[in-house]
């Protein structure tokens, strides 16, 4: 009586190694997403923050004692930026320089998520809308005023430089926001999206 569904469930284990990819397993994001409600950025803006890294992934380099070949150009993505910009701002407000949050009122994520604790970057990529991705990591810096001072602090640290280095990521989201004393707090988001 069961043996028509050995069939059935033979058919289903052979039809995922038809398709000849390599199937992509997306981690599972609980964070239902809630955006932080900044505008998008000036798309001159986008083009020197892309401009900017992808000039450094261009060259091969060293990071550390680990060696990188020239890597494919980034693009921008919005939700990426979304996030940098929350955590620019946050730490701006607190005048801190932290990859967890602070855990106030300026720590969007906490307050959406209902975090009872400071929000990691993970969870603000996720809650700014990054959902499907293979990889993310964050660079944050503050005090350089420009572009390149910033860029320049980056790829002379090996971790940050790993970050913009790593082919993994093919996407990028990039922020600057002032504290009330005019000094520059930077994040850098990388995702690699299908």
């Amino acid at each position: 009586m069961i043996y028509w569904l050995l069939p059935l469930i033979l058919l289903l284990f052979l039809l995922p190694a038809c398709g000849g990819k390599k199937r992509i397993i997306y981690p599972v994001s609980k964070v239902r997403p809630m955006p932080y409600p900044v505008g998008s950025l000036p798309k001159e803006t986008q083009h020197h923050y892309l401009e900017a890294v992808n000039a450094m992934r261009e060259n091969p380099r060293y990071c550390g004692t680990r060696f990188y070949a020239s890597a494919q150009p980034l693009v921008w993505n919005e939700a990426l930026y979304k996030a940098s910009y929350e955590h620019s701002r946050d730490m701006a407000i607190t005048q801190t320089m932290s990859h967890p949050g602070s855990g106030t009122q300026s720590d969007w994520t906490v307050a959406q998520q209902r975090l009872n604790r400071p929000s990691r970057f993970s969870e603000r990529i996720e809650n700014n809308g990054y959902v499907r991705y293979k990889g993310i990591a964050e660079n944050i810096a503050y005090g350089a005023r420009v572009l390149n001072h910033v860029m320049q602090q980056w790829i002379n640290s090996e971790g940050h430089c790993r970050n913009i280095m790593n082919p993994i990521y093919n996407e990028l989201g990039m922020a600057e926001v002032k504290s009330a004393d005019g000094v520059p707090y930077w994040t850098q988001n990388f995702g690699s999206s299908q």
